[in-house]
């Protein structure tokens, strides 16, 4: 298994702090060249993206959960081969599942999940292109958050998050931890309710 040594760190007013990061790519899979020690923009403001300029020494940022915002909870969806879980608090609304399985995850309607929709197999295919972590599974009595991602990634997506990948730790200086260590999502447009996570509030 390939040796885990990136660091992500979150603080209270500042960038973040990617260390040792050396695969990072946009969302057109061109490879970004950062430091080994590297300022991430994270107020959406800077002109230098994806590195910080400053800019959020201006914009007032802070790296707090509004009180109005989704509960980090997670809720079990029971069915008769599969259980899925779904923490919408982290959910950064990347459209994966809605897209590709909507007889399973569907847009607009309450309950938002039938896990009786679609074999087992496809489904567990759609929760693994999750990029937030927010979609897991059970099978019998074990549940199922990380899929074996080896590569340590980052994506920077255009006019989105930061997708986090392979196993990246993460430290957040306010105590907050990803719903999966092995994948998940950054706010890096300041708008998010569940800083330092994306809520998909970029699309607003």
């Amino acid at each position: 298994m390939t040796e885990k040594k990136g660091l992500i760190t979150s603080s209270h007013y500042g960038p973040f702090q990617f260390v040792n990061v050396d695969e990072a790519y946009d969302s057109s899979g061109k490879k970004v060249g950062l430091e080994k020690v590297a300022s991430i923009c994270r107020c959406g403001k800077s002109k230098y993206k994806p590195n910080c300029d400053g800019s959020h020494c201006n914009e007032a940022f802070a790296n707090e959960k509004d009180d109005d915002r989704i509960s980090d909870k997670v809720k079990d969806y029971v069915g008769e081969n599969i259980i899925i879980h779904d923490n919408r608090g982290v959910c950064c609304h990347d459209g994966s599942c809605t897209k590709f399985l909507p007889e399973v995850f569907k847009m607009n309607e309450r309950p938002w999940i039938d896990p009786d929709g679609a074999s087992p197999g496809k489904i567990i295919e759609v929760i693994q292109k999750c990029p937030s972590g927010a979609l897991s599974f059970s099978l019998g009595a074990r549940r199922y958050k990380e899929f074996g991602q080896k590569t340590e990634k980052v994506i920077f997506i255009d006019e989105g998050p930061i997708q986090v990948e392979g196993g990246i730790s993460f430290v957040d200086y306010a105590g907050s931890a990803p719903e999966c260590s092995e994948h998940y999502t950054l706010c890096r447009c300041s708008r998010s309710k569940n800083k330092p996570f994306c809520d998909g509030s970029h699309d607003d």
